[in-house]
């Protein structure tokens, strides 16, 4: 679930003494709550953050107007939120990056409060605004309307009851906090999803954050830094978007020791400096590493925070982000009017013709570049089958290793057989599944990422990630063989020949010692305990290299039976992105087609042609702006 701590609700993050049922209508200026690492936070100065510019809002008018005409609706979805981020008047700080990278935690420690439980799962399944307000107060806001709750123990349940992890919810939660931090600076944090989920719509809703947001945090953890995956996002979903300001911080250097924390300090600016010089680089906690003073701690990155906040440039930067996604569009859409217009000028008796082979030529040419990106992505599929064999058959070894280790040191081998071996199977197949599962989800969304910045650049379309489990727990749980061996219980058998021993021993020293041999009969005695020994020793030995053989010979079967039902769910899975690929690849092309027809049949309209020269014109114009 998104909210990872029942507590939270049982003590809701409070500013100053109220009393029961007082509702505040403004936010007590003493007795506050303490600011970051026990800084008082000045009140920023304040600055015009929504944008009235006219010849904007006529600009996205008429582009709305284009992409209804030409039949791009995901524009008017974009133009949509466009103007919602122009009329934004909070400075919007949106806190992005992969799942586990301490996004929540960043939050709460930038606050000075455990305002957004935390958690090491996966589990931020809506973005969370806090923001401040009047009252303490968490909202659903979704299509359609908006539900409010109590902070209470028992909205945990209801909330994870209604959103569930179907991946199906839509909208955001806002957490409302009466928190100087706050409430002193119109200023709001956006915890989003992980942008390495599985959950379908869950990058989808980051890219939609970061929409709408002045400034980007990306959280990158020092125990895995900057990924390909994370250097594509950075990319294609912070930078391409033209977000105003971006901050990257590095969490988790705590969990690295002393030597190699500034060596991953400087490869993560040396990666950052690849994309885009002058990246900002802090770190989430500060006095681990020297020289970084400035730059390391919740402090030192609030205050970077509110020293843009308080910049009087934000209209500006927001009409200059605008500008540059409207003229993205424009030339998109000129790109379209331009083709209907090649077909408008054509003359009566060739303009069927030219349509029909225009057609041909564009869906041969979008075909053979479907082919080569499906050839790619089982390229990369194939990779993954290979990386699998290798990992799985150096685990195997081991596991053979350790058992055959286990076993050499039990004296029972038929009860470690039947109790502590299937638990030592079972470990061992359930950290295999879960070491696979978490590898190929990487690889997954790497490759996935690949493919949407081709469709993305040619298309204009993107494949969405798939929720399925490639390594399945059920697989690798229920993984184990073992063979039905007829085994000697060798505690029983050690006990009875113990006791025979005995008796032999007394009954030797009674017969000799009546003969005056008594040293004899205890010679008799300890004798045949030694004789019996060695023989049970030979017999655990028979049995542990007969288990040792059974295990050396049965468990590449399992493995191996695993590794198959893993490779089956890969390739589906990729199967299922490269059909998703040639719907939206096909989808686009009829777009394109239809366009073309629509053209040829308003052909015979004199002022259609002049009427879409006209726009071509316009939207040259406003590309060159």
């Amino acid at each position: 679930m998104f909210l990872k701590n029942k507590d939270f609700f049982a003590k809701p993050a409070r500013v100053g003494p109220k009393a029961p049922g007082d509702q505040p209508d403004r936010v007590p200026e003493e007795n506050h709550t303490a600011e970051p690492d026990g800084q008082k936070t000045e009140t920023a100065t304040m600055v015009q953050l929504r944008v009235q510019d006219e010849q904007l809002q006529r600009d996205m008018a008429f582009l709305d107007a284009c992409s209804r005409e030409t039949g791009r609706p995901e524009m008017h979805k974009q133009l949509s939120e466009l103007r919602d981020y122009l009329k934004n008047a909070r400075f919007t700080v949106a806190v992005v990056g992969e799942f586990n990278r301490g996004k929540s935690t960043l939050v709460n420690k930038l606050l000075g409060q455990d305002v957004i439980p935390v958690s090491a799962l996966p589990s931020t399944l809506l973005p969370i605004r806090v923001e401040g307000g009047h009252r303490d107060e968490l909202i659903w806001k979704k299509p359609g309307g908006e539900t409010h709750y109590p902070l209470k123990p028992e909205t945990w349940d209801t909330l994870e009851e209604e959103i569930g992890w179907d991946g199906k919810a839509k909208g955001e939660l806002v957490l409302r906090q009466t928190l100087p931090v706050l409430q002193q600076n119109e200023l709001a944090l956006l915890d989003t999803p992980g942008t390495n989920s599985q959950v379908k719509g869950d990058l989808s809703m980051a890219e939609e954050a970061l929409s709408g947001c002045d400034c980007a945090i990306l959280t990158i953890a020092a125990v895995a830094p900057v990924s390909e995956s994370e250097l594509r996002f950075l990319q294609e979903g912070i930078l391409t978007k033209k977000v105003p300001r971006i901050l990257v911080v590095l969490t988790k250097l705590d969990l690295l020791s002393e030597k190699e924390r500034e060596l991953v300090i400087r490869n993560v600016q040396a990666r950052l400096d690849s994309l885009q010089e002058g990246l900002p680089l802090y770190l989430s906690q500060s006095g681990l590493v020297p020289g970084w003073e400035e730059k390391a701690g919740p402090k030192a990155i609030w205050d970077q925070l509110t020293a843009w906040l308080r910049e009087s440039d934000h209209t500006y930067l927001k009409c200059q982000r605008a500008h540059g996604l409207l003229s993205e569009m424009a030339e998109e859409l000129r790109g379209l009017y331009a083709c209907q217009l090649e077909v408008l000028e054509e003359k009566k008796e060739a303009r069927r013709e030219k349509v029909e082979e225009k057609k041909r030529q564009l869906l041969g040419n979008s075909h053979i570049q479907w082919d080569q990106l499906e050839i790619e992505m089982l390229n990369r599929c194939n990779q993954n089958f290979t990386w699998i064999r290798e990992m799985t058959e150096e685990r195997q070894q081991d596991v053979i290793e350790k058992l055959t280790l286990e076993l050499s040191h039990t004296n029972n081998p038929k009860d470690w057989w039947e109790k502590d071996y299937p638990y030592r199977m079972k470990m061992e197949m359930i950290a295999l599944g879960n070491a696979l599962e978490s590898n190929l989800q990487s690889f997954y969304t790497r490759d996935l990422g690949w493919l949407n910045h081709v469709l993305q650049e040619k298309y204009k379309a993107i494949v969405p990630p798939q929720n399925q489990r490639m390594a399945d727990k059920g697989v690798f749980r229920g993984a184990r063989s073992q063979a039905e061996l007829s085994l000697e219980d060798m505690h029983n058998t050690r006990l009875i020949s113990r006791v025979g021993t005995g008796v032999v021993t007394v009954a030797g020293y009674l017969l000799f010692g009546m003969m005056g041999l008594s040293p004899l009969g205890m010679a008799v005695g300890i004798g045949g305990g030694i004789v019996s020994e060695l023989f049970m020793n030979r017999r655990v030995e028979e049995q542990r290299a007969r288990l040792g053989q059974t295990i050396r010979t049965e468990l590449p079967g399992v493995f191996s039976r695993c590794v198959e039902t893993v490779e089956k769910n890969v390739r589906e899975t990729y199967r299922d992105a490269i059909g998703n690929m040639q719907k939206a690849c096909q989808n686009w092309a009829n777009a394109q087609c239809e366009a073309m027809e629509k053209a040829r049949q308003q052909g015979e309209d004199p002022t259609k042609a002049q009427a879409i020269r006209q726009k071509v014109e316009k939207l040259a114009a406003m590309i060159q702006d």
